[in-house]
């Protein structure tokens, strides 16, 4: 089945492992990028985005609502498509070298459309969700951590 949700004893493991390599992987891809500028800090205040949208809202009820959007369901629709979905069809017809990058660079694009919006670094994010895919088997696991970063990226917005 393309869509594997396992919750064996590893799950965990990757998830963690996978959320402290997207930092690192977004910093790195950010000061290769044209704009260096455009780091965590930028994603975070760049407008506008859907977080600064996200994190403006006075209303409980409808910030609640943003953030399961952007940690919950978003997450989880866009690793259904990016990873269970593409990365796999795309594995069935060139090597896993290929069908990742060009999976993470399809993810970007879709995220990184406006004046200000990182490229390069969400492709970065895209490569680490792959490589939790693929590593753990799990689609859970690529979920999760997208959610883990989207709820960092939030979390830093709603602070400043």
């Amino acid at each position: 089945a393309w869509l594997r949700l396992d919750w064996s004893a590893s799950w965990l493991r990757w998830v963690l492992c996978g959320a402290a390599a997207c930092v690192p992987a977004f910093e790195l891809a950010s000061s290769l990028a044209p704009s260096p500028e455009l780091g965590l800090g930028a994603l975070a205040s760049a407008a506008p985005t859907i977080t600064a949208q996200i994190t403006s809202l006075d209303d409980g009820l409808a910030f609640a609502l943003s953030v399961f959007t952007a940690c919950a369901s978003g997450p989880f629709l866009e690793e259904v498509l990016y990873r269970g979905f593409l990365l796999r069809a795309l594995r069935q017809h060139m090597p896993l070298g290929l069908a990742a990058p060009a999976s993470a660079a399809l993810f970007a694009l879709h995220h990184g459309t406006g004046p200000g919006q990182p490229t390069l670094p969400l492709a970065a994010l895209g490569l680490v969700f792959s490589a939790t895919f693929v590593g753990s088997g799990n689609l859970a696991v690529s979920i999760l951590t997208h959610s883990l970063w989207n709820l960092r990226v939030v979390a830093l917005s709603r602070l400043r």
